[in-house]
């Protein structure tokens, strides 16, 4: 009834989140790690990530993607339309949102004086307890990864 075909529910479930997470992915990164980033950008990457991914799923039933097939952007669905797989859609989105965004915020008005962040080092100290638990349960995943990848 979902629509899910062949695919399964986990998979079907991350096409759709990949709506949204892209220009998530985007505004975190950028807002976080660019000081330049204004809120215009960040407002750009909530709602065009959005558009941008809507778009590009329904782009196969206005246009022929075969032409990107050679290239291994697109594959034929079940029905013979070439698409392009939610994954390299998620990463499309997110490059045209990131472009988005340096374009708004380097050409956009600033939203003022922004001040440094102030990050107390305390709050990222843990015991030693907890790090050495960690480090054992990251080995161990990496171990059972490995073991059936």
């Amino acid at each position: 009834m979902l629509g899910i075909d062949k695919k399964g529910g986990f998979q079907y479930i991350q096409e759709y989140t990949g709506f949204v997470s892209p220009g998530i992915l985007a505004m975190f990164l950028l807002g976080f790690f660019w000081r330049r980033t204004t809120t215009a950008a960040a407002m750009f990457a909530a709602i065009g990530g959005l558009v941008f991914s809507v778009i590009l799923k329904f782009l196969p039933a206005l246009l022929d993607l075969g032409f990107l097939a050679p290239i291994g952007f697109a594959v034929r669905n079940g029905s013979g339309v070439f698409e392009i797989p939610f994954v390299d859609r998620m990463l499309l989105v997110f490059l045209l949102v990131v472009a988005g965004m340096a374009l708004i915020s380097t050409g956009g008005r600033r939203d003022g004086a922004r001040k440094p962040m102030h990050i107390d080092r305390r709050l990222f100290r843990v015991d030693g307890a907890f790090a050495l638990g960690s480090a054992v349960i990251c080995v161990l995943l990496a171990a059972i990864y490995g073991a059936w990848w």
